[in-house]
């Protein structure tokens, strides 16, 4: 599993060097983390101001959008609290990339490309096709894309654009949505409601939807990517709606990242996105075990 961790590693990276992405090293701490009511945080203790570990490197990555840099990428370790389970570990492997003037849908195409690149690539590949479990799944583009509300329709009977229940939205997203997305193969989740916007930007014509896309296989979750918001303003107001959420669920609002949104404004339109590189190893090796993937 390491020879084979090692390799798939080896052809994401050569996949982004083939497209002109340059490698980011970022730091995987940060006093002022992006502010999310779903993430608990670890805190490195007897630092002040605290110090926390990062569940994602986008508030150093984001910001160099307005550096003039146009395509980067990263993979790095990301951390957790209190997440551990079968697809779950408090420190796992995240590969994080940004495209300057692209949007969402862009997105989708480097999963696609990128997907197939490293199949074919890899020792004994059966390209098109991949094994996951009881199901042959075939990875020939282009893959299935699904808005959210015709796969909530669809599967859910009900409509989260038209009423916003976000209990209702996760409870049915988990039992009822994902199950029936894995049973589909390779399958883009997009425009998600307004209110599940986080970081990225709303639909010009129409504001109860935004540019969020997340990506499945064999029933993994592995890619959440944006169309990226670039106002200060809203991205502050949606900043401080998440602390209020956090206190409610009892966790500590967190410090705004005011260098993170003082950037925002010299950035061109871009999309970003973040894999999951563990789960990718599982998809990619039929494992159903997020710990036989990795090195501990």
């Amino acid at each position: 599993m390491l020879i084979f961790r090692h390799l798939v590693l080896k052809e994401v990276r050569q996949w982004f060097y083939s497209e002109g992405f340059i490698e980011i090293q970022p730091p995987v701490s940060s006093t002022a983390p992006i502010p999310e009511s779903s993430v608990e945080l670890f805190k490195i203790e007897g630092t002040d101001p605290p110090v926390y570990l990062l569940p994602s490197p986008e508030v150093h990555l984001k910001p160099l959008l307005s550096l003039g840099l146009e395509k980067f990428f990263a993979i790095c370790p990301a951390f957790r609290k209190n997440e551990r389970g079968s697809q779950h570990l408090p420190e796992f492997t995240i590969l994080e990339w940004y495209r300057a003037h692209a949007g969402y849908e862009d997105l989708i195409t480097d999963c696609q490309e990128l997907i197939a690149s490293v199949c074919k690539a890899l020792p004994d590949s059966t390209y098109p096709y991949v094994k996951y479990g009881n199901n042959i799944i075939d990875l020939t583009p282009p893959f299935d894309v699904i808005t959210v509300r015709e796969a909530f329709l669809k599967f859910a009977g009900w409509d989260p654009i038209k009423t916003h229940n976000e209990k209702r939205f996760d409870h049915d997203m988990v039992l009822k949505v994902e199950p029936a997305l894995s049973r589909k193969g390779p399958v883009f989740l997009k425009d998600f409601p307004a209110w599940a916007a986080s970081l990225s930007r709303l639909h010009e014509n129409n504001q109860k939807i935004c540019q969020r896309v997340e990506f499945f296989a064999g029933g993994l979750e592995l890619a959440n990517g944006f169309s990226e918001l670039l106002e200060p303003v809203e991205q502050e107001l949606r900043f401080q709606e998440e602390n209020k959420k956090r206190k409610l669920l009892g966790l500590s609002p967190l410090p705004i990242p005011t260098g993170f949104l003082v950037d925002l404004e010299k950035c061109p339109p871009s999309a970003g996105i973040a894999l999951g590189i563990d789960r990718l190893l599982m998809f990619l090796s039929d494992s159903h075990d997020i710990q036989q993937v990795t090195p501990a």
